[in-house]
């Protein structure tokens, strides 16, 4: 049998700033195709091709926005 100890403790999460990464990215998804704009540094990107996809596709009018950000959880002590 083995055996293991349970600790309870304290975490904090804060933004993870890495130079190489983006600090956000925004994707529109299309709610009808689910075709994606892909991940865009700058909102107005993933806009734009909202737009141009609602014109192509004029029935496609609602989107979801998904936004990625870096996240790192530490361990307190």
């Amino acid at each position: 049998m083995s055996r293991s100890v349970i600790r309870f403790a304290r975490w904090t999460i804060s933004e993870e700033k890495v130079a190489a990464i983006p600090r956000v990215t925004h994707d529109l998804e299309c709610v009808v195709c689910f075709d994606r704009s892909g991940p865009c540094r700058e909102f107005e990107a993933a806009r734009n091709w909202a737009f141009t996809h609602s014109g192509r596709h004029p029935s496609h009018t609602a989107y979801r926005e998904i936004i990625q950000r870096c996240w790192r959880a530490t361990l307190m002590e």
